[in-house]
């Protein structure tokens, strides 16, 4: 049986918010997802928040190339040696310097320090509370829906 996690990560892979806005965080989406699972991670190393089953590809996010997954693979390789502080990524259809974590990816994924996870959410956050949980957590999001 396949489980879906709702994650929200910030698009900042090193910033990860005070104790206090975490707790507020959480107390402000337990009032849209009532009876659900939220946990609130935060680590000392970026890592890779992925989206499980539900990844499919990466393009570059200059010109919309697809990316080979084993150019996209070494490269994550090479950043997991040094623990993903160095995301740095030269694209080799348009040879510009981008980050992974901007990469575009079929369905989104991306890299942070701190992440949100709902399991088993009924719907998506709506707009207009995601701005108010980014003025919460005082930076901007990226949704991440994944399958296990």
């Amino acid at each position: 049986m396949s489980a879906t996690i709702l994650k929200i990560i910030p698009t900042n892979s090193t910033y990860a918010p005070e104790a206090i806005l975490q707790d507020k965080a959480k107390t402000f989406l337990a009032k849209f997802y009532e009876n659900k699972q939220i946990e609130i991670d935060t680590t000392d190393a970026i890592q890779f928040v992925d989206q499980g089953a539900n990844f499919d590809s990466v393009f570059c996010n200059f010109c919309g190339e697809s990316i080979e997954i084993k150019d996209w693979q070494n490269a994550m390789d090479k950043a997991y040696e040094k623990q993903f502080a160095n995301l740095d990524f030269t694209t080799l259809c348009c040879n510009r310097k981008t980050s992974l974590n901007d990469l575009t990816y079929d369905m989104p994924a991306g890299f942070a320090k701190f992440q949100i996870k709902i399991l088993e959410p009924i719907a998506e956050i709506e707009e207009k509370y995601l701005k108010e949980l980014q003025q919460i957590l005082g930076t901007t999001l990226r949704i991440i829906w994944a399958r296990y």
